[in-house]
């Protein structure tokens, strides 16, 4: 055999490899689902705020690019959703025609609207199961609070494959229509973690190429994938005529186009080729990072002015709690922050310090290099420990402005899990500075360690 048939004889080998690899991995497609208007019936909730609200879960389904969207504007109770399960199981069991309307108190499903919904994939029906709006006297504000159950019904088999479950509050010390509207305007946001969470929903797709640290896998916006989209590699296999997978790999979603995308390599196995398998791992998109720091302040001693470095003293070591939340979906290197801390010091008073700036990461495989800065500002909510004693001031609440950077390095020590440890640095003003007064200005070093969880 001639040195050109071994060679095209081996390029075809590896060509059917690699196409019944491609065969094997599952390739999620756009689903064809109805959502209902929000049902409510039993409680009186404002017009105008559901009609809003109706839109924004619609708009959930069509922004997370996976669904077909047809909108209903009826309107269903929570008794009456098995009702209508139960309508659409009976005929597809005994293969008979839908009737010609259902009924359900003010709402009737014509024929019409019945075939449309037959013919979908999924129906989507949200409603309000528990819904309680007062005023609290004690914080003199009105309070609401909203519980929504979402079901997902399979057309096709008539029955119920997934829930999702809301709690959503809102408040105003103006009207109840504003805390009833606040309430109402958190279902959205909750919503769209809750469905990606659902299996039959959750995307699958397949490795297109390999190339240093980075993935190209099949689907982009045409399927909703973001930056910062985590997905798994998933390794299968057969053991006594049963199917078995298991995680061997994880892509971080660096970048997205029309129908593929780019992602970096987190880590992975051996599985992680052409034609692999890969899974979105559904989060909410948070990073939270609890953390321990250690202190070495510098604070202002008798006569010093701002500028004057000579005139500070170091005071002792302190130590401070503190928890970052870091924006993850939507965001690959830049990442927006916020964060609290607390500076645990027995000598000094030091207010708790609230935080909000952006961080910048670097990917080495399980290894993330970062830096961050940020603004600060601090609060008399203050704590002083003196003989177990708890004291406070009535001075007015915002004492403080100032700065806080920082770097380190963190691993990944699971698929949801990360340890790190920073070094940092902050400053801040006091508002009304007096020598060795409670809102006096204050200034360090010092270095932090903690874990952060993938949300």
């Amino acid at each position: 055999m001639s040195n050109r048939r071994i060679v095209a004889a081996v390029a075809m080998f590896c060509f059917i490899l690699s196409s019944a690899a491609a065969q094997n991995a599952t390739v999620s497609k756009k689903q064809d689902i109805a959502v209902f208007a929000l049902g409510y019936y039993g409680y009186d909730i404002p017009l105008e705020t559901l009609a809003t609200v109706d839109a924004e879960i619609q708009g959930v389904f069509v922004n997370l690019g996976r669904f077909n969207v047809l909108g209903q504007t009826e309107r269903l109770s929570s008794k009456d959703v098995q009702v209508f399960i139960d309508t659409l199981k009976t005929a597809k069991q005994n293969n008979t025609p839908l009737p010609d309307e259902i009924k359900f108190g003010d709402v009737q499903l014509t024929e019409g609207v019945l075939n449309k919904l037959y013919g979908a994939f999924v129906v989507v029906i949200p409603t309000i199961v528990d819904y309680n709006s007062a005023y609290n006297d004690a914080q003199k504000q009105y309070e609401t609070t909203i519980k929504t159950s979402v079901a997902f019904v399979n057309v096709a088999e008539g029955t119920t494959f997934g829930f999702a479950n809301i709690e959503t509050n809102g408040s105003s010390k103006e009207t109840q229509y504003k805390s009833i509207k606040s309430a109402m305007d958190g279902i959205a946001f909750q919503l769209t973690y809750e469905i990606r969470k659902i299996p039959a929903f959750i995307i699958n797709t397949q490795v297109l190429q390999v190339k240093g640290g980075e993935v190209k896998m099949q689907l982009g916006r045409d399927m909703g994938v973001q930056v910062g989209d985590e997905y798994v590699v998933i390794e299968k296999s057969e053991l006594a005529g049963l199917s078995d997978e298991r995680e061997d790999g994880l892509l971080l979603i660096k970048n997205v186009g029309p129908q593929i995308s780019t992602g970096t390599i987190l880590y992975a196995g051996k599985t992680l080729a052409e034609g692999a398998q890969l899974r979105e791992v559904p989060r909410m998109g948070i990073d939270f990072e609890p953390y321990l720091m250690y202190l070495k302040y510098f604070s202002p001693v008798d006569g010093w002015e701002l500028g004057d470095r000579n005139a500070s003293s170091e005071t002792d070591g302190a130590l401070a709690i503190g928890a970052m939340a870091l924006a993850s979906r939507g965001f690959y290197d830049l990442k927006p922050l916020a964060g609290v801390q607390i500076n645990l010091d027995t000598s000094l008073w030091f207010p708790i310090i609230a935080y909000a700036g952006l961080e910048y990461d670097i990917y080495i495989r399980r290894l993330t290099l970062s830096g961050f800065a940020a603004v600060a500002g601090g609060t008399n909510v203050v704590v002083k420990m003196i003989e177990e004693e708890v004291s406070e001031t009535d001075e007015p609440w915002f004492t403080h402005y100032g700065i806080k950077a920082g770097a380190g390095a963190s691993v990944l020590v699971s698929r949801d899990m990360r340890v790190f440890a920073k070094v940092g640095l902050e400053y801040m003003l006091g508002l009304a500075d007096s020598a060795g007064g409670p809102f006096q200005s204050f200034g360090g070093y010092g270095i932090s360690a903690g874990v952060a969880f993938k949300l």
